[in-house]
């Protein structure tokens, strides 16, 4: 599993978060709950539909995609800002470099 330590929490590729040194990170903090900040986001008909997609394919709620959606965004920064390219392998064999900008 692919984590991303940023401050005193560490970010997973499934998108749950953990203080260091704390339970393991499929297991929810308790202070979790504590630290939760309430926000309202406007999405275009698009982004909606995408997060739609997103939670409906992985079976979690919509609110789940979202903060699992920033945690990849998180971790894939974290890397490209370290060097690291992010590759993708079709099955047939083709390797393509996938460019964020």
């Amino acid at each position: 599993m692919n984590k991303l330590q940023n401050n005193s929490k560490t970010f997973n590729d499934t998108g749950q978060t953990q203080k260091v040194g704390s339970m393991p990170l499929n297991e929810r903090d308790s202070s979790e709950s504590t630290n939760t900040k309430r926000m309202s986001v406007s999405l275009t008909g698009d982004a909606a539909q995408l997060l739609d997609f997103l939670s409906k394919s992985q079976g979690i709620t919509q609110n789940e995609a979202l903060r699992k959606a920033i945690a990849t965004e998180a971790y894939i920064r974290q890397e490209i800002g370290q060097g690291t390219k992010v590759l993708l392998q079709k099955p047939n064999g083709d390797i393509r470099e996938v460019v964020f900008r």
